[in-house]
């Protein structure tokens, strides 16, 4: 066993079950007065999210928040499109974090964008400086030399030479810091490396991966460089052990549709050997597969159902749970989301507020040529269908640019007006483009997300013959009820 390898084994299994209070301190003197959140994975399957704190950015510049935290984990802090990471290490009570200007943001996309936080006055033990040190070393090997590269491609016995010099080395420089978080990123940083280099060898070297950095190894579900290499290694997690497992597989959901005969089915691959991480496989198994056509959508959510309620592992019914949540998430038949806008006359209104209704809701940028040319067609449709409320929210970047737009557009008579924050609305309906359509029916209950446009698709569909129809049932249906005894 090598000096790395050793090392890591015998890095300390601590747990504890004391909470620590953390404080960050955060100067972003160009973000003043804006909504800043601070959140972090629930798990690396769903990429589900959860909102530790959010605040407003203070006139000067700066905000601290507080959360508490039992174990180092790595989370997010973003400020509209723009967001850094940052690993807390419960040994640190507090840190001092400069927001730089994000010089790249696109004001038509609605694309996220990473930008490098500054640390001021960081300990030299803390998990970022290690965390980033090592980067810095494991950059440098891999680009610093980029004959290194090609031979990688090539699974030269001269880069797996060189890769075990540089987990040498990468021992000898960590070897004090007895962090369990680090060394397990590093030991997965450095097996992903392995798995890319030697991918096209076959299933013999995809065994020795398995046992060497799977089989008898703990399950880090907030390490992200292991949940890397989990989701990596189980890119088709039905598939790897072969046609005939999947064929098994298949018949297990959709025909007995039993988590106990799925992990019977699973059984004889050298892949699915180990119980507790079998049924992790199976939670991302079954989440990638949804909407798979060889799979059927509803069995598939049961089984998932199954694992949220029985797993033995509360750690997995969570993540069972989390896809569920998501897989059902804005779609049709579901309960949408509310949210709040200011409509044009200055006065707070709420999605709730038109639950008795049928609602088109149009979700548009003033500064996007296609969002201000639906506006146009919207219009029609507003004097054509007088049972749908059409409302539209405005989600540009600045107030005034909204302002403006009501000043030059006071011919639009429906309800039109923007929310307080627009990157909730953004997060909220997970929107990547504008503009975009959402169709409710009473209740609030999604009938079409995302709804057809105004205009015509590719395929001549639009939302004029879903209103066409939907008019005429509503009429007739009226119609036929006059005169009916109560």
């Amino acid at each position: 066993m090598s000096r790395f390898w050793l090392l890591l084994v015998l890095s300390p299994l601590f747990y504890s079950n004391f909470y620590f209070a953390v404080d960050l301190k955060i100067n972003a003197p160009f973000y003043k007065n804006q909504t800043i959140k601070w959140q972090k994975k629930t798990d690396y399957i769903s990429n589900n999210h959860e909102l530790i704190t959010s605040s407003i950015i203070g006139p000067d510049g700066t905000i601290q928040l507080s959360a508490d935290f039992d174990q180092i984990e790595l989370t997010e802090i973003s400020i509209g499109k723009s967001y850094g990471l940052i690993y807390i290490d419960t040994a640190t009570k507090s840190y001092e974090v400069f927001f730089p200007k994000d010089t790249i943001v696109d004001s038509m996309s609605l694309k996220k964008n990473q930008i490098q936080l500054v640390f001021l006055d960081l300990a030299k033990s803390d998990i970022n400086n290690l965390i980033l040190d090592f980067n810095l070393q494991y950059d440098y090997f891999l680009y610093g030399d980029t004959s290194k590269l090609v031979r990688m491609a090539i699974h030269d016995k001269e880069f797996q030479d060189s890769l075990n010099s540089f987990k040498i080395f990468i021992s000898d420089r960590y070897q004090d810091y007895l962090v369990k978080y680090l060394h397990m990123y590093i030991r997965y940083e450095i097996a992903l490396i392995e798995q890319m280099a030697h991918q096209s060898k076959g299933d013999l070297y995809k065994t020795y991966l398995y046992h060497t950095y799977l089989k008898k190894n703990e399950i880090v579900y907030s390490n992200d460089a292991y949940m890397q290499f989990f989701n990596l290694f189980y890119k088709k997690p039905f598939k790897l052990g072969g046609d005939e497992i999947y064929e098994k597989i298949k018949f297990s959901i959709n025909q007995y549709n039993d988590i106990n005969h799925l992990k019977n089915a699973m059984a004889n691959s050298p892949f699915y050997s180990n119980e507790k991480l079998n049924e992790l496989i199976i939670i991302k198994g079954l989440y990638d597969n949804y909407g798979n056509l060889n799979f059927e959508s509803e069995k598939v959510i049961n089984m998932l159902n199954d694992v949220a309620q029985n797993s033995s592992w509360n750690k997995h019914k969570k993540i069972a749970q989390n896809c569920i949540n998501d897989l059902r998430y804005l779609k049709k038949g579901t309960s949408t989301p509310n949210f709040s806008w200011i409509n044009n006359k200055d006065e707070k209104e709420n999605l709730t507020d038109y639950k008795d209704q049928y609602v088109y809701v149009n979700f548009f940028s003033s500064k996007n040529y296609i969002s201000l040319k639906e506006l146009e067609i919207i219009e029609t449709l507003h004097e054509k269908y007088d049972v749908v409320e059409f409302i539209s929210i405005n989600l540009d970047e600045k107030q005034k640019d909204f302002n403006q737009f009501l000043k030059d557009n006071d011919q639009y008579s429906w309800k039109i007006g923007r929310p307080e924050n627009p990157h909730d609305i953004i997060d909220l309906y997970r929107l990547d483009h504008l503009p975009t359509y959402l169709l409710l029916e009473p209740n609030n209950k999604i009938l079409q997300y995302p709804a057809y446009p105004p205009s015509p698709m590719y395929n001549n569909q639009s939302i004029d013959v879903t209103l066409f129809n939907l008019q005429k049932k509503l009429k007739e249906k009226h119609q036929l009820n006059i005169g009916v005894k109560d």
